[in-house]
């Protein structure tokens, strides 16, 4: 026997009476292969992640279960034939192992450098920016007014 995890999506608009019948006809075939169902929870509507059918939102149903590899094949076979199923995904569980997780290590970073009273500093220099450019040197003065109209 493994552990399986079915998750399948009706049309959001079936009233209770149905969802119990889909639920139940699931439940007849895990238990007629010999399983057993540990859960069955109705997750409610919820928004699917893109339109299916033109449907935008779906019921989620969550089924837990032990059974033998054919009893999932079964399964997977009558919901991809069901009209009342949109989607379906079914995972097997025991295989699963979990690792313990671990809180991530910060990076490690070069310790900064202490300075105390009395030693040294060094002083980062800082190249200036040069400052404005007067006249060049080479370059024809500017012409006082009595120059400039003159031609020789």
């Amino acid at each position: 026997m493994r552990k399986y995890e079915l998750l399948f999506i009706t049309r959001p608009d079936y009233d209770e009476e149905k969802i119990a019948s889909i639920i139940s006809r699931y439940q007849e075939v895990i238990t007629g292969g010999n399983g057993t169902v540990h859960s069955a929870e109705k997750w409610g509507k919820r928004r699917l992640a893109y339109e299916i059918n033109d449907m935008r939102e779906g019921l989620y149903i969550m089924m837990l279960f032990d059974a033998e590899h054919q009893v999932a094949a079964e399964l997977d076979r009558l919901m991809k034939i069901d009209q009342e199923i949109v989607r379906h995904m079914i995972s097997r569980l025991d295989n699963v192992k979990r690792k313990k997780r671990t809180p991530r290590q910060p990076l490690k970073r070069a310790p900064e450098p202490r300075i105390e009273s009395g030693q040294a500093q060094t002083v980062r220099v800082v190249k200036e920016a040069p400052a404005e450019k007067g006249p060049e040197e080479g370059l024809p003065a500017e012409k006082s007014e009595g120059e400039q109209g003159e031609l020789k």
